[in-house]
């Protein structure tokens, strides 16, 4: 094990590795990994301090461009040199407070100047992710619908890189990851809501439980039998069990965002039908209005998702989206009264204010 001996030295394996990347096999001694270190000190120096790039090191210092990355890398593991990030913001930022105000609902805005749908959905969660590390519990169940935006945060969340079968630190052996939504899309990957809940799991080192189930079928009648069927009610028992629950929010039918959503799985006809019934968006499965209300439809009703009285419940629920098709999905998400908790970035945040004064 790696360890301090006082004088500002690491003496474990990350020295012993530091040496063996950048010095002759024979320099073993103490003055040799002395002289190692300040050597990786000095390469240090030119390249963060002085800002050298790696060829100008090489001829100032003699060394062939790959010692000097060697040295780089063997500074880095034994401690000569410390990367140091400001951590992410406590506190709401000024835009956050005032959309908070407005819409009675605790809302975090995440920084970026995009509103284009892909790439704003993609930023703000990953600067989502460290704060969903700080939500998630250490038992009981989690649930998550599928979406570009949750699968984007998923992805950024830190993996562990473990040996099979350990545990990572942090890890939460008593929580289950369960999809929210119909748990398969064989069109569309962002909308694979199992895949995405098995990814979490090995992400934070929980257990999942698949939904054998697709999102949308064909009729009402066979959607109300897959849910009374027993390999679907295995998964759908946790719903009620929920500590945290993860949503992803659609745009309105009108919108191609350039990434696959629900409203993909509509006609023209089908998308004509519910903006004329005022649909904005979808939360968890469920279409709303701009006013919070929800959508009568029988699209609805054919869709495999938590119940609203279900969601109702749950003690944590997160919303997330971002992006010009998202303006009057987190007003009418935020108006449900479903969500403790909506993440959206500035560009939106800003829209949504601006749509809220003027009576929207």
């Amino acid at each position: 094990m790696a360890n301090d001996d006082g004088s500002g030295k690491s003496t474990g394996p990350a020295m012993a590795a530091a040496s063996q990347a950048a010095q002759p096999a024979e320099a073993t001694g103490p003055t040799e990994a002395t002289n190692l270190r300040e050597m990786m000190r000095l390469v240090a120096q030119l390249y963060y301090v002085r800002e050298l790039g790696q060829p100008e090191i090489a001829a100032l210092t003699g060394f062939s461009i790959s010692k000097v990355s060697r040295l780089l890398s063997a500074a880095r593991a034994a401690g000569v040199v410390r990367i140091a990030v400001e951590g992410v913001p406590t506190a709401p930022t000024p835009i956050a407070r005032a959309l908070s105000a407005v819409l009675d609902v605790e809302v975090w805005v995440t920084p970026g100047h995009e509103t284009a749908p892909v790439l704003a959905a993609r930023l703000c969660a990953v600067a989502a992710a460290p704060r969903l590390l700080d939500e998630l519990p250490q038992e009981g169940a989690i649930g998550l619908t599928g979406g570009y935006t949750v699968e984007s945060l998923v992805n950024a969340l830190p993996a562990g890189s473990l040996p099979a079968g350990s545990a990572p630190p942090g890890s939460r052996p008593r929580v289950v990851v369960v999809p929210l939504v119909g748990g398969w899309d064989s069109s569309n990957p962002h909308l694979n809501s199992n895949e995405i809940a098995r990814h979490l799991a090995e992400r934070i080192g929980a257990a999942v439980r698949l939904l054998h189930a697709p999102g949308l079928l064909d009729n009402e009648t066979t959607t109300a039998a897959l849910l009374s069927d027993s390999a679907v009610t295995a998964t759908t028992l946790y719903w009620g069990e929920l500590k945290l629950a993860l949503l992803g929010m659609s745009g309105a039918p009108r919108y191609a965002p350039g990434y696959g959503t629900v409203m993909d799985r509509l006609d023209e006809a089908g998308r004509t039908r519910l903006a004329d019934k005022g649909a904005v968006g979808d939360v968890a499965g469920h279409l709303v209005r701009l006013d919070g209300s929800f959508v009568e439809d029988e699209w609805e009703r054919r869709t495999i998702s938590i119940p609203i009285e279900t969601l109702r419940q749950v003690p944590r629920v997160i919303g997330i989206a971002a992006g010009s098709n998202k303006v009057e999905t987190i007003v009418a998400g935020a108006r449900t009264g479903l969500l403790h908790l909506l993440i959206t970035d500035e560009p939106t945040a800003a829209a949504a204010l601006e749509l809220l004064r003027a009576g929207g």
